[in-house]
């Protein structure tokens, strides 16, 4: 078995796993609130300069301002601020024919770069200017922007407004980095700079020419978009979704199958795929089984291990993940961890499962920002660098950039995690769980996306919903075949019956056994399991059939046989 894509796509949000020999690797989760904007290109105006800051907040039609610091102020502003000005918008054209106000003094070292800084004095208020997402926002902070425009494709990444032809700095093999340079030279059309990616190893110019025909066919709307003169904010280009983006950034030949439960997504991956990569079509299928189709890939079990704030180590300790306002924190326990070995071995040996734990469980639930690992105290240097080398190494491997200080004498060890987006555990921390904190008024979607993702965990059986009455009459809304109720019982093998319950808020439900009645809201699919075919049991063991002379007590024992009454004339 060798790398796998596995996507769930609901109305609600789609779910995107990547699979390493059987392990969960990676997890994305999207949904209409928090949708993927990285690479969103906007046309938005300086709303206000803050030089104390070094930095401008710019109006891109969000509810919050985006934050625009003066390092990611391209080399090629003057162009830019320019550009949005004309009357036909063309790169071509308008290259040819500009000349600077300025004319700027070459670097000392004599050699020219194009990774430096934009001049802020060009910037002034109610001023249009041509922005992209390079951070979402993330709590209270906005979005991070950046003047430094890019479209990314399959194989090529397309500068406007730059000059030169590069690879990336992945390859490694001179031939290759020759050979690709040459043919990026020839394709780099006027007034646009071109980078071919890693993924462009081995591939034929006609594969590359096609994907920049596809670039520029996305840059000439944003151009389009531009020439109506639209009053900003205004996005001129949103960036393709995050199943499209996995499957663009992350597909390669290493992977043997891309596994689809959505016959629409199916499509527009096959689609894409046949375009860029037609030797590797086949390798996309589409899910039409009766599982749903993260059970159906046996990896529902690993998934449902993201949301839990303890993940138990192989030799009985544990993890412990939790979130506060600054930073992730976690805790490695001991537990009933015991052996002959010494305490110092004993904490060594948990501290390295932790360490393969750790790393791991970062990179699942895309932690990032601060993290704080508080591991077991180690007396030995030695031992305290063996762990930091494990951690080193394995933080190595995630795409993400992090780094790691030395573990502490108190065993504490400071990692940083470069942060693109939202943590998955962040967006639906309580997401498999049945009491949810939501602001009044509670969003019934929102009710409805946690019930539906529990129902996804559980086999099939007769259940009871217990929701407050609102609740369930939202729920039983419409023609018996369009109800959500009716709706999930199809996709999910349920038979569910819906019962208002005033003892419980609009935002919580609570799933009981149809047959013994138990309330199984909080169990664990596994628990839920052991305990039906426990009951399951109870019921098939054979009675005793009661006899006339012995009916059974209210214990369920049958009557002892009584003795005949002694008569006083008996003798």
């Amino acid at each position: 078995m060798t790398k796998e894509i596995i996507i769930n796509t609901t109305p609600e949000e789609t779910r995107i796993a990547i699979v390493d020999e059987g392990q969960l690797v990676e997890f994305y989760i999207e949904s209409p609130d928090s949708e993927r904007t990285v690479g969103d290109i906007f046309l938005g105006h300086v709303d206000t300069i803050r030089s104390n800051l070094q930095a401008a907040f710019v109006d891109i039609g969000e509810n919050q301002n985006g934050f625009l610091h003066f390092s990611d102020l391209s080399a090629n502003l003057e162009q830019q601020l320019a550009f949005v000005k004309e009357q036909s918008p063309r790169v071509a054209d308008f290259m040819k024919n500009w000349t600077p106000k300025q004319e700027k003094e070459p670097p000392k070292s004599g050699h020219s770069s194009r990774r430096r800084w934009g001049d802020p004095s060009l910037l002034s208020t109610k001023q249009p200017i041509l922005v992209t997402v390079t951070k979402e926002p993330y709590h209270s902070k906005s979005s991070r922007l950046s003047t430094d425009i890019s479209l990314a494709g399959r194989f090529l990444v397309l500068i406007p407004f730059a000059d030169y032809a590069a690879v990336s700095r992945r390859i490694e093999d001179r031939k290759e980095r020759y050979r690709l340079r040459s043919i990026v030279r020839r394709l780099r059309p006027s007034g646009f700079g071109l980078i071919a990616r890693t993924v462009a190893e081995g591939r034929k110019e006609d594969v590359l020419e096609t994907d920049l025909q596809l670039l520029l066919d996305r840059w000439h709307k944003v151009e389009k978009g531009l020439q109506r003169h639209p009053k900003p904010p205004l996005k001129l280009y949103e960036d393709v979704g995050l199943a499209s983006s996995i499957i663009r950034d992350l597909f390669s030949d290493d992977f043997s199958r891309v596994l689809v439960d959505n016959h629409r997504m199916y499509r527009a991956i096959r689609g894409y795929i046949m375009a860029v990569a037609p030797h590797m079509v086949n390798v996309v299928k589409q899910h039409k089984g009766k599982k749903a189709v993260f059970a159906a890939a046996r990896i529902q079990d690993q998934i449902n291990e993201l949301f839990e704030t303890k993940v138990q180590l192989p030799s009985g300790g544990s993890v412990i993940i939790e979130a506060t306002e600054a930073m992730y924190v976690i805790d490695v326990n001991s537990g009933r961890t015991r052996g002959k070995q010494n305490a110092e071995k004993t904490a060594l040996r948990v501290n390295l499962e932790a360490v393969e734990v750790i790393a791991r469980q970062i990179r699942l639930r895309d932690l990032s920002g601060l993290i704080v690992v508080d591991f077991i105290d180690l007396r030995h240097e030695s031992n305290r660098k063996q762990v930091d080398e494990l951690l080193a190494e394995r933080l190595a491997t995630d795409r993400v950039t992090s780094h790691s200080l030395p573990m502490s004498d108190y065993g504490i060890v400071q990692i940083t995690r470069e942060r693109k987006r939202v943590s998955v555990t962040a967006t639906h921390r309580l997401a498999n769980k049945s009491r949810i904190d939501l602001a009044p008024p509670p969003d019934p979607d929102k009710i409805a996306k946690n019930i539906k993702r529990w129902l996804g965990k559980h086999d099939g059986g007769d259940l009871h919903l217990h929701v407050h009455p609102l609740t369930a009459a939202w729920l039983e809304h419409g023609s018996w075949r369009r109800t959500r109720k009716s709706r999930w019982q199809r996709q999910f093998k349920h038979r569910i019956k819906v019962v208002g319950e005033k003892s419980l808020r609009p935002d919580e439900f609570r799933f009981l056994d149809a047959k013994s009645g138990h309330d199984i809201t909080d169990l664990s699919p596994r628990m839920v399991r052991i305990k039906a075919a426990s009951d399951r049991d109870a019921s098939e063991k054979p009675k005793t059939a009661p006899s006339a002379k012995g009916k059974p007590n209210t214990n369920g024992q049958p009557r002892r046989k009584q003795q005949p009454q002694r008569t006083a004339d008996k003798t």
